[in-house]
C-alpha cells in the first residue's frame, strides 16, 4: 500500500474508534438567558457530537539486530529490519547500557573500552505524519579481542658472515603499541638477539636465520609472525638494488630492474608492495597497478638463491605516489563527436568516471548513421560505458576529464550525495537505503538502478521521490544514480 493511502487509511480507523468508543448522549448545558431579555431557547450537545481528535499513528516499526562481529576493531552495523517506508533514523549505542560517546551512526566499530561489554542500539524513528518510536536491539556477546593485521617480516640485506641483517616489518592495523624481535638459528633462539638488526657469525655458514616479530595492543591479540628463512654464505661480489621503471598511473605496468651480480643468482624471487604492504599475487618481475594502488607507494624486492652463497634481498626505492589512469579524454570546447577506437581523437571503449562541477554534464554515445544509442544528464559524479560497437560519443565541458574507472580506487561509503552515480560493491555498500526526501522541496528528485551506465538501455529500474522513501539496492544491479536526493543506508 502506498505510504500516503496507509497514513489516511489508519487515520479514519482512528477517527471511526474514536466515535464508537464515546459513551453517547452526555449532555453539556448551554447558557440559560432569561426569556424576556431576549435570551435563546436551551440547547445541549453531546459528547459524540464533539470533533474526535486524532494522534499522528505510529510507525511501523521492528526491533533492531547488530550484525557483524562483535569483536573490537571489527564494524558492527545496526539491521533496522521493517519500517514504514521513508522513516529517518537517529543512532545511539550502547556499551552495558551506558551511552557511548560518538557512537551515534548506522556502524560502530568497538574499542579497548568496549572490551569484555555488551553491545545493543536504540534506533529512534521519525516520519512526518506519524508518531515517532524508539526500539532498542538485544544484547550482543561479550565483545572479544580484536585481531592486529600484521604481514609477515621480511629478512633484508646479504646473510654474510660480518654482515647486518634488517628485520623489516609491514605495517600493522592498528598501528601496534610495542614491538618484539628475536632472530632464530636454524629454529632455535639466538641468546640476545632482540633487537631488528643482527650482525652474522663465521660459525653460522650454512646454517638458516629467521626472525620473529610479535606486536602488542590493548584490547587486540598478540600477534606474533615469522619471516622466511635466509640462509647463511659466501658473498656476492655484486649485489645490486632493484629499480622500478614504468608509469605509475593506474592501469599501467611497472618493471623491476635487478642490475648485474656478481657471480650471477641461479634464481631471482620478487615481491611487490603497496604502502609497505605485500601484495598479494604480485611476485612477477612485472606488475600492472590496480585501482587499489592509487595514491600509493609501490616497491619491489628482489631474493636471490645460489648453492653456497647467503641469501640476500634487496628492496628498491619507493616510487611516487600512484596517480589515476592514464587512459582519459575531455570535450575540447568545439562541441564536436569523438570517435570510438584508435583514431588519433578516439577514445578508448571501457568504462570512465568524472567529478563533474556545477553545471550539467551531458554525455551521449551514437551509431555509425548518427543515430543516438543512449545519453544521461546530470551533476555530481558521473559514470560512462562505452562500448566496442558505438561509432562515436559525445559530451559537455561540464563533465570535465573522463578518466577509465578502476575498482579499489575509493572506500565503499553507506552514503550518497544529492546528486551522482555509483558503482555499487565499490563505491557504495549495497542494502536498504532510506532518504527524507528532495533536497529541494518543491522539486521532485529521481533514482534509478544500472545493469551499465551506456544509457536508457542500461536501466534496471527507476523512480521519482516526492517524500520520505526506503529503496533496496540489491545485488542484481551494477550502479546506481539519484538526482536531488541524498541517501543513508539503514540495512
Amino acid at each position: 500500500m502506498h505510504p500516503l493511502i496507509r497514513r489516511l487509511s489508519r487515520t479514519l480507523a482512528s477517527a471511526t474508534a474514536l466515535t464508537l468508543l464515546a459513551t453517547p448522549a452526555v449532555a453539556v448545558a448551554a447558557p440559560v438567558l432569561d426569556g424576556n431579555a431576549g435570551g435563546r431557547v436551551p440547547t445541549s450537545v453531546t459528547r459524540a457530537e464533539m470533533p474526535a481528535v486524532v494522534d499522528d499513528p505510529p510507525l511501523e516499526a521492528s526491533t533492531p539486530t547488530i550484525v557483524g562481529a562483535v569483536q573490537v576493531g571489527k564494524t558492527a552495523k545496526a539491521h533496522a529490519g521493517a519500517w514504514t517506508s521513508g522513516t529517518t533514523f537517529t543512532y545511539q549505542w550502547f556499551a552495558d547500557g551506558e551511552p557511548i560517546s560518538g557512537a551515534t551512526g548506522f556502524a560502530f566499530t568497538p574499542t579497548v573500552a568496549q572490551h569484555a561489554k555488551r553491545l545493543t542500539v536504540r534506533l529512534d524513528g521519525s516520519r512526518e505524519g506519524y508518531a515517532p518510536v524508539s526500539r532498542t536491539s538485544g544484547r550482543t556477546s561479550f565483545v572479544s579481542r580484536g585481531h592486529i593485521s600484521q604481514p609477515r617480516p621480511a629478512i633484508v640485506g646479504s646473510a654474510t658472515p660480518g654482515a647486518t641483517l634488517t628485520a623489516s616489518r609491514p605495517p600493522a592495523v592498528p598501528t601496534p603499541d610495542s614491538v618484539t624481535y628475536r632472530w632464530r638459528l636454524d629454529g632455535e633462539s639466538i641468546r640476545g638477539a632482540t633487537r631488528s638488526t643482527l650482525t652474522m657469525r663465521s660459525e653460522w655458514k650454512g646454517h638458516e636465520i629467521t626472525v620473529s616479530t610479535t606486536v602488542k595492543e590493548p584490547g587486540y591479540l598478540d600477534a606474533t609472525l615469522t619471516s622466511p628463512a635466509a640462509r647463511v654464505g659466501a658473498a656476492y661480489t655484486k649485489s645490486p638494488t632493484p629499480v622500478i621503471s614504468g608509469t605509475k598511473r593506474v592501469g599501467s605496468t611497472l618493471t623491476v630492474t635487478r642490475g648485474t651480480w656478481s657471480p650471477s643468482p641461479s634464481s631471482f624471487s620478487f615481491q611487490w608492495y603497496a604502502d609497505g604492504r605485500a601484495i598479494a599475487g604480485a611476485t612477477a618481475s612485472k606488475y600492472t597497478l590496480r585501482g587499489t594502488d592509487y595514491k600509493k607507494e609501490i616497491t619491489v624486492t628482489a631474493r636471490t638463491y645460489r648453492a653456497g652463497y647467503g641469501t640476500v634481498l634487496r628492496r628498491s626505492a619507493a616510487t611516487a605516489e600512484v596517480l589515476a589512469s592514464a587512459v582519459r579524454w575531455k570535450d575540447d570546447g568545439k562541441d564536436e563527436s569523438f570517435y570510438v577506437g584508435a583514431d588519433e581523437r578516439g577514445v578508448v571503449a571501457t568504462t570512465y568516471i568524472a567529478q563533474a562541477g556545477t553545471g550539467e554534464c551531458t554525455w551521449g554515445r551514437q551509431g555509425s548513421a548518427g543515430t543516438e544509442l543512449g545519453r544521461d544528464t546530470g551533476s555530481g559524479q558521473r559514470m560512462f560505458t562505452i562500448l566496442p560497437t558505438d561509432h562515436a560519443v559525445w559530451t559537455n565541458e561540464a563533465c570535465g576529464i573522463w578518466i577509465k574507472y578502476y575498482s579499489g580506487m575509493v572506500k565503499a561509503s553507506d552514503s550518497t550525495a544529492t546528486d551522482g552515480n555509483y558503482v555499487l560493491g565499490d563505491h557504495l555498500n549495497r542494502g536498504d537505503y532510506s532518504t527524507t526526501g528532495p533536497a529541494d522541496a518543491g522539486t521532485p528528485c529521481t533514482y534509478a538502478l544500472y545493469e551499465g551506465f551506456y544509457g536508457e538501455s542500461g536501466v534496471i529500474s527507476s523512480g521519482e521521490v516526492t517524500e520520505p522513501t526506503t529503496i533496496t539496492l540489491p545485488d542484481t544491479a551494477y550502479g546506481f544514480a539519484t538526482a536531488g536526493c541524498a541517501w543513508q543506508r539503514i540495512n
